[in-house]
């Protein structure tokens, strides 16, 4: 594809050494507060916020009945609302609404997930991929003493949810059923593409795509790995690996026709008492490692009613294990932003270390929230628990520092406790981060779900010193394809990065001129950065 020397030479003066961004203000709002009604009506309660997902530019969160009196399980008159769902937000003026409606039973959805089928049940690829919204949680049935896992998938195009069980047991539910990670994995020895879930103490299961099925996944209902002794709370990919976590363990999986598990790294040399409710470790997340190329993990280290937070990091050993490496404990972090505070007891990482590339500095950063039981220093409390929804911020020297929701809660103010889940704005020209969250901690909760976001109003500046550019990138404005033309024959990594500073693409270029699908962006201005040049550019529909 040929520009001529205008179109070139513009291209060429947004080229810049480094590229600054001004955040002129930060504010906090409310987006959601659990007791309303949406438009058809339909109860948006909850007693907690477990996921936000951003979904084909809509966001979704999941909401929990646990502990909250619209549930005839706490009181309730109605058996016909507060179970558990999925609430929609369409824009950032709009209102939530239910979008889907779990059922009796169904009292919290466990997980909220955006998960991409590359590959039919026989490992041919498809003609494109199937990106889908997928939820799961277990139902028990008092009356029959059965437990029933099924997992949701949404019809993007009518808006319904098709199910597919899972599998179907006896009692006690609780932690034997919990379902708290869903992962895609391709096995390396038969090519064969699954979706794998994490359900409780029964262990580990699997299904395949198959776009017959409402719920587009035929599920093997036994188990490939299990029963477990304490229900895995992470299951990630690292190193062309699958891995999840149990209590102490992180176990890796050996791929094959007849797969097996083995133990990759082991806490229990920490001589901590696991208690399953806990979990042990927690947010099992894969990230970059700063020792070597491989995949690390981070995660946090809580075993029972003392954890105090601990945040490790995994580091590839080469021997097919990993070396344990310290890197915060939260209830120091905690004890010097609550000044003459002590927290005897930490909790954190429902899902996951949360990435995302800040606006100001260009710096990777990962989100951690967490809830905090304190005493000291007279900060308000709810039920023993700081009242107001801290999270730590991790930069990508492995340093951390402590944030606080829609800033210092005051002692009438309406109890946060919890933050369990954020999300980079899905809306096209928001620059927001939306955070989710409460925890019962077995306490009566009616009503306490829910959502903040945090603007940044950003005026995007371009460094004024240039230098010698080795890269051309057109056109510019853009609507599918996006093309980068390097001046030498070296290797480079690009990033596509929004204005609120999230990743949203990445690639390799070297030498030649290579070609960026950018189709599936929503229209905006976006900063592409190569080595120490950066570029902005416009998306257009």
């Amino acid at each position: 594809m040929q520009i001529n020397l205008t179109t070139r030479i513009v291209i060429l003066t947004w080229f810049i050494c480094s590229y600054s961004i001004i955040v002129n203000a930060q504010s906090w709002s409310k987006s959601f507060t659990a007791g309303a009604y949406d438009s058809k009506n339909k109860l948006l309660g909850g007693s907690e916020v477990l996921q936000l997902v951003d979904h084909k530019s809509i966001l979704f969160a999941s909401v929990g009945y646990w502990q909250d009196a619209n549930n005839i399980w706490y009181g309730g008159s109605n058996s016909s609302i507060g179970w558990g769902q999925i609430n929609r937000l369409d824009n950032p003026s709009a209102s939530w609404q239910q979008d889907l409606f779990l059922g009796a039973n169904f009292l919290r959805p466990e997980i909220l997930k955006q998960i991409i089928f590359t590959k039919d049940q026989f490992g041919s690829s498809l003609p494109s991929p199937d990106t889908v919204l997928i939820c799961a949680g277990y139902s028990p049935n008092y009356f029959t003493s059965q437990v029933v896992v099924k997992s949701f998938v949404r019809n993007d195009v009518n808006g319904t949810w098709g199910e597919s069980q899972i599998v179907q047991g006896s009692f006690p539910a609780g932690e034997n059923y919990s379902i708290r990670d869903i992962e895609m994995y391709v096995d390396q020895q038969t090519g064969l593409e699954y979706v794998f879930a994490t359900v409780g103490t029964q262990g580990i299961y699997k299904g395949k795509y198959n776009p017959a099925n409402p719920g587009k996944i035929d599920w093997i209902s036994t188990a490939e790995f299990g029963p477990l002794s304490i229900r895995p709370l992470g299951i990630e990919v690292a190193n062309g690996a699958l891995h999840f976590s149990s209590g102490s363990k992180l176990y890796r999986r050996i791929d094959g026709v007849s797969p097996s598990y083995v133990i990759d790294h082991d806490f229990s040399d920490l001589g901590a008492t696991i208690n399953s409710a806990v979990g042990g470790i927690r947010g099992l997340t894969t990230i970059n490692n700063p020792s070597g190329v491989d995949d690390a993990f981070l995660l946090m280290w809580c075993p029972n009613g003392q954890s105090q937070g601990t945040i490790y990091r995994l580091e590839p050993d080469g021997a097919g294990g990993f070396n344990r490496i310290y890197e915060t404990k939260l209830s120091l972090l905690i004890a010097s932003f609550l000044v003459g505070s002590n927290a005897s007891y930490v909790l954190g990482a429902y899902n996951e270390f949360y990435e995302y590339i800040d606006p100001i500095s260009n710096d990777t950063i990962h989100l951690v929230g967490f809830e905090a039981n304190i005493s000291g220093g007279g900060h308000p409390i709810w039920n023993g628990y700081y009242k107001g929804g801290l999270f730590a911020k991790r930069d990508s020297n492995g340093q951390y520092s402590i944030e606080e929701i829609n800033g210092t809660i005051g002692a009438n103010d309406t109890a946060l406790v919890a933050n369990r889940c954020y999300v980079a704005s899905p809306f096209p020209g928001e620059s927001a981060v939306y955070f989710g969250g409460f925890d019962p901690n077995s306490n009566s909760s009616t009503n306490m779900a829910w959502v903040y976001k945090k603007d940044y109003q950003v005026n995007a500046i371009d460094d004024i010193t240039m230098h010698e550019n080795i890269f051309v990138v057109y056109p510019n404005p853009a609507s599918n394809q996006l093309f980068i033309e390097s001046k030498n024959l070296e290797d480079y990594e690009f990033n596509i990065i929004n204005l609120l500073g999230k990743k949203v693409a990445s690639g390799r270029i070297n030498g030649q001129t290579e070609t960026v699908d950018i189709s599936s962006l929503p229209p905006n201005v976006y900063i592409l950065r190569i080595a120490n040049e950066a570029v902005k550019f416009v998306k257009t529909n």
